[in-house]
């Protein structure tokens, strides 16, 4: 029994980090919807929330109807059977439409202390389907500075505010230069290749919870809320991880899945036994 209870224990003590963010190499670090506004799942039906014993993590984003695409520091360190993903709702304490994660895939070379390559491919335990539940397209968009990308998630409204959203917000913010957010966090972290910033000082960001969700362009996929220091300050933009450099990555992880998935439908028994009455 005491063991268990331990074990409870550190279970809601790394879900408490990781919704808020503080699971962070940098001290002041945030897994990063502030000034934004409330918005409603059919503006955004591919996205859907992590839980983990039922409570949220993190944001994904559903890019076929048995894959989502979240950040790799969300789950990390968790089994798949402890995951489950909600879909279909504005607010977190709707029922949804829910499904389990029978597979969590992360790039061989993610880098847990840079957060380099900051993504997962979670495969569900059946598809989702059904009212304000859609997917949305891998990144194939060429930017520039002056554009703008669109995130959503159910994160802090406030950096000193320590609980999520109930409700879906989303927020518009700019592309910052490479170059700029190197030299910005320059004393902080690395800008890795897999990185790109956005922010601005008008006291909009992601912040701590909306990790994993999508930063949208152009109505395609285009980054995954990574991290950043705190939110919104105007000194540290957010940091996400480019689809763009993690897409071979998720399109070989999904083919992989299903060959292995048509595999197994040949062998299955009722396969195998009208084989053997031909």
């Amino acid at each position: 029994m005491k063991k268990h209870f331990h074990l409870n224990i550190v279970i809601q003590i790394i879900i408490l980090l990781r919704s808020t963010g503080s699971v962070r190499v940098l001290n002041n670090a945030s897994g990063r919807i502030v000034g934004g506004e409330a918005t409603t799942i059919d503006k955004a039906d591919f996205m859907v929330s992590i839980r983990v014993s039922g409570k949220f993590i993190c944001g994904g984003s559903l890019v076929t109807n048995e894959y989502v695409i979240t950040a790799a520091h969300c789950v990390k360190g968790f089994s798949p059977s402890s995951l489950t993903v909600v879909g279909g709702v504005t607010k977190l304490s709707e029922t949804g439409l829910r499904r389990g994660v029978t597979k969590i895939i992360l790039p061989k070379d993610y880098n847990q202390r840079t957060f380099h390559r900051d993504a997962a491919v979670l495969k569900l335990s059946g598809k989702m389907d059904g009212n304000n539940i859609g997917t949305i397209e891998l990144c194939n968009k060429t930017w520039q500075l002056g554009d703008y990308v669109q995130v959503y998630g159910w994160g802090q409204v406030s950096e000193n505010i320590r609980s999520s959203s109930n409700v879906l917000r989303t927020v518009t913010v700019p592309l910052v230069s490479r170059k700029k957010c190197i030299s910005m966090y320059r004393k902080e972290a690395t800008i890795t290749q897999s990185m790109f910033c956005a922010g601005n000082s008008e006291g909009k960001d992601s912040c701590a919870g909306d990790s994993g969700g999508p930063a949208i362009f152009e109505e395609q996929l285009c980054g995954i809320v990574s991290w950043g220091v705190g939110c919104a300050r105007p000194e540290y933009p957010g940091v996400y991880t480019s689809i763009k450099t993690v897409k071979g990555f998720i399109n070989k992880a999904m083919a992989l899945e299903r060959a292995k998935g048509a595999l197994d439908s040949n062998k299955s028994p009722d396969i195998m036994r009208r084989r053997l009455r031909s």
